[in-house]
């Protein structure tokens, strides 16, 4: 038997089951000859599907799920911290309902098959690539000799850290 909390609340139902999908994304870089090479496109965000029952006698469970993933936050769908023994296991800590959530009604039982997908939110592959480093851009002078760019871009001008951020920035660089 699973079990599923979202932030305070505990998902009804019984016969949980969870199950995990991750995408890696490649591209076949052989064009048209018969190789095998493929471009690396990146992890994306796991994928969190979740089907359980709930019985006719539990309506208000069912109406207080649905209110759930109806849920938003600042204009957006709200993000839950995430505590299922499945998803856990593989990383998934934040997530937010995504693509769909379906209410059935269970054939001979009085009950409804509910099933839904919860999406990851700021992944671990997210956040390292948010933390990596870009390279930074070389122009080429008409000689052939190399010299730094200096785009005052609004990304490129940064205000000065707070003594909280400086602390916080250096915590994240030994974390890394």
């Amino acid at each position: 038997m699973s079990f599923m909390r979202l932030n305070d609340y505990n998902v009804p139902g019984y016969g949980m089951v969870v199950g995990v999908s991750m995408d890696i994304k490649a591209s076949d870089a052989s064009g048209e000859t018969s190789g095998t090479d493929e471009v690396d496109k990146g992890t994306k965000a796991k994928k969190v599907s979740v089907s359980l029952s709930i019985r006719f006698a539990d309506e208000n469970h069912l109406r207080q799920l649905s209110r759930v993933s109806e849920a938003k936050s600042n204009g957006s769908r709200k993000i839950y911290t995430l505590t299922n023994r499945t998803a856990n296991a593989v990383g998934v800590r934040q997530v937010r309902f995504a693509e769909n959530i379906t209410f059935q009604e269970k054939d001979g039982l009085q009950a409804w098959d509910v099933s839904f997908t919860l999406k990851e939110y700021l992944s671990v592959p997210e956040r390292v690539e948010k933390r990596e480093k870009k390279p930074e851009a070389v122009a080429q002078t008409s000689e052939g000799t190399a010299t730094e760019t200096t785009a005052q871009t609004a990304e490129a001008v940064e205000e000065p850290k707070s003594m909280f951020e400086n602390v916080l920035a250096s915590i994240d660089k030994a974390l890394a």
